[in-house]
C-alpha cells in the first residue's frame, strides 16, 4: 500500500522532489480492507489504514505545524474510535515537543507507546528528538522495541514485535 502523503490536489504534488514522496505499509498478511484518509489541515495529510485479521494498522505522517498536528490528532482519534479491532498507529508525528504533545491523544484513545524509554529517532545520524511513534491498543503485547543505527533517512526506523493474546 503506497500513496502520496500530500493529497491529490496539493501544490506539493507539483514540486519535483515532493511529488515522489509517499507513505507505505508492507505486510505478509492478508489485507482484508484498506483506506486512504486525508486530513483537511496541514500539508502532510495522509493516514493509511490497513485492516488485517487481528488488527487495524494506521500509518501517519503528521504536519510540521503544531496547531495542524493537534487538529490531525483529534481527527485521527475519531477515525480509530470507530474500529472494533485493536489498533496500531505508527509513523512520523513531527512532535517537536516530544511525547508530551501526544499525551492528550494517548489519554483519549487509551493507546500505549511501544517506546517505553522515550528513545529519540531523529536525526538518524545523532538522534536527539522523539518525533516517531508506534502506539498500540493495550490488549496488544509489544516487545523487542528498538531503533537501529540506520541512516537511510533523516529519521531512524522504529522496530517492534507484536503479539495478540486474545486472537483466534
Amino acid at each position: 500500500m503506497v500513496e502520496t502523503k500530500y493529497g491529490g490536489d496539493s501544490l506539493a504534488n507539483r514540486i519535483p522532489v515532493l511529488n515522489k514522496q509517499g507513505n507505505g505499509l508492507i505486510t505478509n498478511q492478508t489485507i482484508i480492507n484498506h483506506h486512504f484518509h486525508y486530513f483537511d489541515e496541514g500539508v502532510k495529510r495522509l493516514v493509511i489504514e490497513v485492516e488485517l485479521e487481528e488488527v487495524n494498522i494506521f500509518t501517519v505522517h503528521l504536519s510540521l505545524k503544531f496547531k495542524h498536528r493537534q487538529q490531525q490528532l483529534e481527527r485521527l482519534h475519531h477515525i480509530i474510535a470507530d474500529r472494533a479491532k485493536p489498533v496500531i498507529v505508527a509513523g512520523d508525528f513531527n512532535t517537536f515537543g516530544g511525547n508530551r504533545e501526544v499525551q492528550l491523544f494517548l489519554a483519549a484513545t487509551g493507546l500505549v507507546d511501544a517506546n517505553l524509554a522515550g528513545l529519540p529517532s531523529q536525526p538518524s545520524h545523532a538522534p536527539k528528538r522523539h518525533l516517531d511513534f508506534i502506539l498500540h491498543s493495550p490488549e496488544i503485547i509489544a516487545s523487542n522495541f528498538s531503533i537501529p543505527d540506520i541512516q537511510l533517512s533523516d529519521h531512524a526506523p522504529l522496530i517492534c514485535d507484536f503479539s495478540f493474546p486474545n486472537a483466534g
